[in-house]
């Protein structure tokens, strides 16, 4: 599919409300866009993080987190994946 078949702005679907919040450019440069669907550094970080260190409630919000921003990052990999094809 070429870009003019997608929208300009698409909502992104990660938070649970009836109106989206966050909207992805879907013709922004394509380096951009790949480099704001890596969550490789957080994902660095927290390999850092030993058990310990860790309180339960902590781990339940970083796994939210990191939960959220995966999906981010898989619609903005769907939106490269249009756009090459």
């Amino acid at each position: 599919m070429t870009d003019h078949h997608l929208p300009r702005f698409t909502p992104i679907d990660t938070h649970d409300t009836e109106h989206p919040v966050f909207y992805l450019d879907t013709q922004a440069p394509l380096s951009d866009l790949a480099s704001s669907a890596v969550v490789r550094d957080l994902m660095d970080s927290l390999s850092t993080l030993a058990p310990k260190d860790i309180s339960d409630c902590d781990l339940t919000r970083i796994t939210r987190g990191v939960h959220l921003l995966t999906r981010e990052g898989c619609e903005v990999l769907e939106v490269i994946q249009w756009r090459v094809a």
